[in-house]
């Protein structure tokens, strides 16, 4: 796209009120303008338009996700994505157009997928040609996005005759930096997944890592075959070379950061949220959290994939770095704490929540536990209206409601151990 004039203020941290606005914008009728006078400038008249999915980070802004159809000046009709975007990107970025709001709200920047302006590989790894050519000998495969978070990053798979490879999209200059990380696993003995070079900026290719997700055999039984052990005994042999890769800080560190973002889902809460965000950041701060190791940042079921009873692949390892054993820990439990909220299939999730408690409760402190999971807990509220779809929109509120709940009573368990 070509980029048009900028004009408007575009705050850095809004709060609550001006976040929850934002997602009135992107998820109501008020997108159709932006969409209208973005095609505009392609020569392009917008026929129709339909809502995929927003996504909201607190503090930085909000991206919407839109199929459009189209019909250029000859009368040809097309259907593409485009996605409306309220965070801050430089305004001499290539193939966007940038839009001032008349009422003095955020700058919008509109663009067309795959053309993320901070994501430079995503139309690389969006072509099946060049993929194909990289890493099929020149066969064309079936590509699949298995998520793509607007700006931040995108993950796809590429499949031919039974062979798959994942394909990892960064922002620019992350590529090298993440490659790095899979590295020092590798070398250490740590199941990562292996990678292979392709002339793509900032994208990287991965063979899969073998085994079943974690997922799967909570839900099957509650992964009663998994020791929780073997767990920590994988968090202690990350190696001591992540101890001078960047820090990043535990998602219980920012629990207010990620209150505004439950509040702008649930405003009816927001005395509830508010509450238990001072609670967490008063638990983080005054219950001691142990050492300083090397940790793997975002460790949770869906990172994890088990053999028999062993872990035989580590993903995500994109925030491996300095941190604390309990703040590991305390991930798995916040995410393992809220499955039965995201399905009701997830029916051993209790007991196995007990099982791992009683052995992390040997190797942290038991209230720093429950406190620093309250908090992740708390950032996967927000998360629940990403299930919403145009024929059940409503039912993601009570998958909300109830993340809060567990997160409260993580909360609370947390003080009563504390005192």
């Amino acid at each position: 796209m070509t980029s048009c004039s900028v004009a408007g203020p575009n705050p850095t941290h809004p709060d609550s009120g001006a976040e929850a606005a934002q997602l009135r914008l992107l998820e109501g009728d008020g997108a159709a303008e932006p969409l209208r006078l973005a095609l505009a400038t392609l020569g392009r008249e917008l026929t129709g338009w339909s809502l995929v999915q927003v996504h909201h980070r607190p503090g930085a802004g909000a991206t919407g996700i839109y199929q459009v159809q189209t019909e250029a000046e000859h009368g040809s009709a097309a259907a593409e994505f485009l996605c409306i975007s309220t965070a801050t990107v430089p305004t001499d970025t290539p193939a966007t157009v940038q839009l001032s709001s008349p009422d003095g709200g955020p700058t919008l920047t509109v663009w067309q997928h795959p053309n993320d302006p901070l994501l430079p590989g995503l139309s690389w790894a969006c072509d099946a040609a060049a993929v194909g050519t990289a890493l099929f000998a020149g066969a064309l495969p079936v590509l699949a996005t298995v998520s793509y978070r607007p700006l931040r990053r995108a993950v796809l798979t590429a499949d031919i005759a039974g062979e798959r490879r994942y394909l990892k999209v960064l922002r620019s200059g992350q590529g090298a930096h993440l490659a790095e990380r899979h590295r020092l696993l590798i070398n250490a003995g740590i199941p990562a997944p292996s990678l292979i070079e392709v002339p793509a900026q900032d994208v990287l290719a991965m063979l899969p890592a073998a085994g079943t997700p974690l997922a799967e055999l909570l839900m099957s039984d509650g992964a009663r075959s998994l020791q929780p052990r073997t767990l920590v005994n994988l968090l202690r042999s990350l190696p001591t070379a992540a101890l001078h890769l960047p820090d990043r800080p535990a998602w219980s560190v920012r629990v207010k950061d990620y209150a505004r973002g439950a509040i702008a889902v649930l405003p009816s809460e927001e005395p509830r949220i508010l509450a238990l965000a001072a609670t967490v950041h008063r638990l983080v701060t005054e219950v001691d959290a142990g050492p300083r190791v090397p940790a793997h940042g975002d460790f949770y079921e869906a990172n994890l994939l088990v053999t028999g009873d062993t872990i035989s692949g580590l993903l995500d390892v994109d925030a491996l770095g300095p941190g604390h054993l309990v703040d590991d820990l305390a991930c798995f439990i916040g995410h393992l704490a809220v499955l039965p909220a995201v399905d009701r299939r997830y029916s051993h999730i209790p007991e196995a929540l007990q099982r791992f408690l009683a052995a992390f409760d040997q190797e942290v402190q038991p209230a720093a536990l429950r406190g620093r999971a309250a908090g992740v807990a708390l950032t996967l509220v927000a998360g629940a209206k990403h299930r919403a779809t145009a024929q059940d929109p409503i039912s993601w509120k009570s998958d909300a409601l109830q993340r809060l709940a567990i997160a409260e009573s993580l909360a609370d368990q947390a003080l009563a151990l504390r005192h």
